[in-house]
């Protein structure tokens, strides 16, 4: 029974042991994010994001060319209860 439990002892211990090596490498991946989220805040990306200059009359005029709304295929969708058998 003390072999039993030495044993027991001895495994909790490298369990804690590992829990605190899990743990620290944790600490040291999320660090090193914030350190390179910090970095890009100040220095800001090198290609940075360059948005179009374009104005919503002109995204308008082409999203109408792209969809034409009024050609169209009709597509009859099914009701929930169509289809299945009534079992009553």
């Amino acid at each position: 029974m003390i072999a039993f439990a030495s044993f027991l002892n001895m495994g909790m211990v490298e369990l804690h042991r590992n829990s605190k090596e899990v743990t620290k490498e944790k600490d040291d991946l999320e660090w090193e994010i914030i350190e390179t989220t910090k970095a890009l805040t100040r220095t800001g990306p090198k290609d940075g994001y360059e948005p179009k200059k374009i104005s919503l009359e002109e995204e308008l005029k082409a999203l109408q060319q792209k969809v034409d709304i009024n050609n169209y295929e009709y597509k009859r969708i099914p009701r929930p209860n169509e289809g299945k058998s009534s079992k009553n």
